[in-house]
């Protein structure tokens, strides 16, 4: 009896990793998705949800939000919605995801912003790696840091890159198909 039940604790577990990690992957992509409808319906409050208390954010301009508040994250979103940013529409495109252990994982995210009128751009603007953590049965971002890809700003740096652009953003190219 002890045998058998060996045996199917070693048949059935990679079952139940398989699905817990289905189900993570799933609340991962549904965390990037509140901050893209946070974006889309000019709502800080909203975007700033999907982070951890605290959290750091890093501005692809260099801005370094260290330990920063759901609260100060929302209201500067807010003004950036109602601002600098109005009117637009944010595009994503998740590339990665990585366990790094059952709490803990690493996003990789292509992404764009445009005006509300305008569609979506034929290459991303921004690279933006996050590690989100599970915290009380639920996924929040502890970590935010969002990177200006110069490499489609200047024509030198493309034609220089040693892997083609289209195809170190792949998941930008597939995604925009769709």
């Amino acid at each position: 009896m002890k045998r058998i039940l060996l045996l199917l604790t070693i048949v059935l577990m990679p079952t139940f990793t398989n699905a817990q990690k289905a189900s993570d992957e799933k609340e991962l992509k549904n965390l990037v998705g509140t901050l893209q409808k946070g974006w889309n319906t000019a709502n800080g409050e909203k975007f700033a949800s999907a982070f951890a208390e605290p959290h750091d954010f890093i501005v692809w301009n260099g801005f370094y939000y260290k330990n920063n508040t759901i609260q100060n994250n929302s209201e500067t979103h807010q003004w950036i919605f109602n601002t600098m940013y109005k009117d637009t529409q944010l595009y994503y495109a998740i590339d990665k995801i990585k366990f790094l252990n059952e709490n803990v994982a690493l996003l990789h995210i292509l992404g764009a912003v445009t005006a509300k009128d305008k569609m979506r751009p034929k290459d991303p603007q921004v690279l933006i790696t996050l590690i989100a953590q599970k915290q009380g049965g639920h996924w929040k971002i502890v970590s935010f840091h969002n990177l200006d890809l110069e490499v489609f700003q200047n024509e030198e740096m493309r034609k220089n890159s040693p892997v083609p652009p289209s195809v170190m953003y792949a998941s930008w190219y597939s995604e925009n198909t769709k």
